[in-house]
């Protein structure tokens, strides 16, 4: 139920990895500037990647990040295109659907349909990506779209075992404090514990699984 943009960074000197090896690319339009970049990776106008470049995904003329909205019943039909600049050899390009990879396209199939993807139905809120995936020997290297979401009736898609997944993830976080003062650990749990009440609030109220 959050519309949580992805954002990336290389954790260059914690992690084995080169400055700018994961990186996160942000629509600005005409306006490149400071604040402009911050509100568009606030509203999800985001490609992410390790490897290929994904270049200007559309989902029926939109950015990522857009919300397509319809009446109760009604289905929204959304076709996915894009451009592609690769240094490793891209295996395919793949459709995530609340959470389950649904199509995978061959580049070559991609390429004769003229740059789009197939077809996605939605008859229920949810939400859509779209990866590029490498066949890379050594690391899993992809690029993926911020999410497109759909609501229909007035409804967001709120997904139990998601919420779950966050609510196990701030306690075990909360377990692995490792500060000796009580009054910086008060200082730090009272965040935990927000986010605590937040992915409970969602657990509680999801309507999906």
């Amino acid at each position: 139920g959050l519309r949580l943009p992805p954002s990336a960074g290389s954790a260059s000197g914690v992690l084995p990895n080169p400055v700018g090896y994961n990186r996160v690319y942000v629509y600005c339009g005409e306006q490149l500037d400071y604040d402009t970049w911050w509100e568009n990776l606030r509203a999800g106008k985001v490609v992410v990647t390790n490897g290929p470049l994904i270049r200007d995904p559309r989902v029926n003329g939109e950015l990522p990040g857009h919300v397509f909205t319809a009446g109760e019943g009604q289905t929204v039909s959304l076709q996915a295109t894009l451009n592609l600049s690769i240094r490793d050899p891209v295996d395919y390009l793949e459709i995530v659907k609340n959470g389950q990879s649904i199509l995978q396209v061959r580049l070559q199939d991609w390429a004769e349909a003229g740059g789009r993807l197939p077809l996605v139905e939605f008859d229920e809120s949810g939400w859509m990506l779209i990866r590029a995936v490498t066949n890379h020997p050594k690391t899993y290297r992809f690029a993926s779209t911020g999410p497109y979401h759909v609501e229909i009736g007035g409804q967001r898609r709120v997904s139990q075992s998601a919420a779950q997944f966050f609510l196990d993830w701030v306690y075990e976080r909360a377990r692995s404090l490792n500060l000796p003062a009580q009054e910086k650990r008060e200082d730090v749990l009272q965040y935990h514990r927000t986010a605590r009440d937040i992915w409970q609030r969602l657990v509680d109220g999801a309507n999906a699984e």
